[in-house]
């Protein structure tokens, strides 16, 4: 038996041309449910304890890796299963996570900052701000 000929360059199928990918564009968009937003929402609160545990920043990229997918397809499903973009949802969580810091203890806004994953304290400040309107010490005073 012998080996079939190599086709020539003209007659191999483009990339993206295969019979997979033409059944995925005959799909139409995929919908998610109630149970994928859940199972979203306990991984990305499980990433950011071990953000806080191991006081690293945390990172849309190194979350979808540790999903096993790509940072791109995470971040292209995310606002269909959350409603928000990915990144404003971490964000999202870890804003809560420094209020709850800030209401029970007596960390500094910086420290608070690191330990929420912000990686940097201006980015912490910045992203308090946009939410709340006012600064973290600010918003401590009036939360006495």
């Amino acid at each position: 038996m012998t080996a079939p000929e190599p086709r020539p360059h003209a007659l191999r199928p483009h990339r993206g041309s295969s019979l997979a990918s033409s059944r995925r564009s005959m799909r139409g968009p995929r919908t998610f449910t109630h149970s994928h937003r859940l199972r979203l929402e306990r991984a990305a609160a499980h990433y950011l304890r071990d953000c806080y545990r191991r006081v690293t920043a945390a990172r849309a990229s190194e979350f979808a890796a540790t999903l096993g997918v790509t940072a791109p397809y995470l971040s292209r499903i995310a606002p269909d299963i959350l409603g928000m973009p990915l990144r404003d949802f971490l964000r999202r969580k870890q804003l809560d996570y420094a209020v709850q810091l800030l209401k029970t203890t007596p960390l500094s806004a910086e420290e608070i900052a690191i330990r929420c994953g912000f990686g940097t304290v201006s980015t912490f400040y910045r992203w308090f701000r946009s939410a709340f309107g006012t600064t973290p010490a600010a918003f401590r005073e009036v939360m006495k």
